[in-house]
């Protein structure tokens, strides 16, 4: 991999420029990148989304795993590095303008003290350079994982709304299936869950908390998905097949751990179920790749390499040499 690596640095024109260019871009963002400063005291839109992502860990809050995007699409660059040496590199006039672009962005958050508009500015912005200096075939090559770090924004405030209709309908399916399936007697009442008293244990209740709602479980998993579609796929409708089918597995995971969790809970109790709910989050994500990775199966793409099928035509056989004959006698 390291000669690889050494062969994609190389390749690459106009190095010198672009690390200047960089570094001016950076500069900016962290000069001259929050205006909101009331909310984070600092001028720098890096040390605004550190913060923020370090206070959604302590609160277990659904931006927590921003920070590791970034990472995420490095490795798939690397995976791909291959198509990144062969990508054509040149200059490309074209790619000032997505700078504008991102210059424009960056005023308008700065104006409306709305620092998450400034994220997308700086990549813009950084995606507008590569493609200034590199041209249109490098921002081809590297157009998916660099989307993927869209994933990286803080952006839980604003989905309070539908945290709120998934958590509603990954409860009513899950105590539709214990009442219907199981025989599990459970009474809901919006997004509380009750358990009538039986002879051996009194009655008690569940409200089904925000981190089952289906929205951390369903951008991780609409995370990993892309990134499982781009690397084994290259047919679009496969991709989006794969792509789609994220939302409903995510759901389903969480489905399934409230069942497990409910289930739990009518044979050993509330406090049984309850470190269900709590430390068995994983069931979330396994339901919902190994869905994932089965129709990623299902649709796996032919080797055109060992194709062998009926509409492939034979090689033709080489004709035999014809043999030589009795050589004509010399007269003189």
């Amino acid at each position: 991999m390291g000669k690889e690596l050494r062969q994609l640095w190389d390749g690459l024109p106009c190095k010198a420029e672009f690390g200047a260019l960089l570094i001016a871009w950076i500069l900016l963002f962290h000069f001259l990148g929050n205006s909101t400063i009331g909310y984070v005291d600092t001028p720098s839109m890096f040390t605004w989304l550190n913060t923020v992502h370090t206070n959604a860990e302590k609160t277990d809050n659904d931006d927590a795993f921003g920070r590791f995007v970034p990472f995420l699409v490095l490795v798939l660059l690397l995976v791909r590095r291959q198509e990144l040496h062969e990508a054509a590199k040149r200059s490309w006039l074209p790619g000032f303008a997505l700078i504008v672009l991102a210059l424009l962005l960056h005023a308008a958050g700065f104006l409306i003290q709305q620092t998450r508009v400034s994220i997308v500015a700086f990549l813009v912005g950084l995606y507008g350079i590569m493609g200034l200096l590199w041209g249109p075939g490098w921002l081809r090559a590297i157009f998916f994982p660099y989307f993927l770090l869209g994933f990286s924004l803080p952006v839980s405030a604003y989905l309070d709304g539908p945290t709120f209709k998934l958590r509603l309908f990954s409860t009513w399916l899950s105590t539709w299936f214990c009442n219907h399936i199981l025989s599990i007697q459970v009474l809901r009442s919006g997004t509380t869950v009750g358990f009538p008293p039986q002879p051996k244990r009194p009655g008690f209740m569940f409200e089904v908390a925000a981190a089952c709602s289906g929205i951390r479980s369903l951008t991780i998993v609409l995370l990993l998905t892309l990134a499982f579609a781009w690397l084994n796929f290259r047919s679009p409708w496969r991709r989006l097949a794969v792509i789609a089918a994220s939302i409903p597995l995510a759901l389903l995971g969480n489905t399934v751990r409230l069942i497990l969790t409910f289930c739990v809970a009518e044979m050993w109790g509330q406090e049984a179920g309850s470190k269900v709910e709590t430390k068995a989050g994983f069931i979330t994500f396994a339901v919902a790749l190994a869905g994932v990775f089965a129709l990623g199966r299902l649709l796996r793409e032919p080797d055109s390499r060992n194709s062998s099928g009926s509409d492939a035509l034979p090689e033709p056989e080489p004709e035999p040499e014809p043999e030589p004959g009795p050589r004509p006698r010399s007269t003189r």
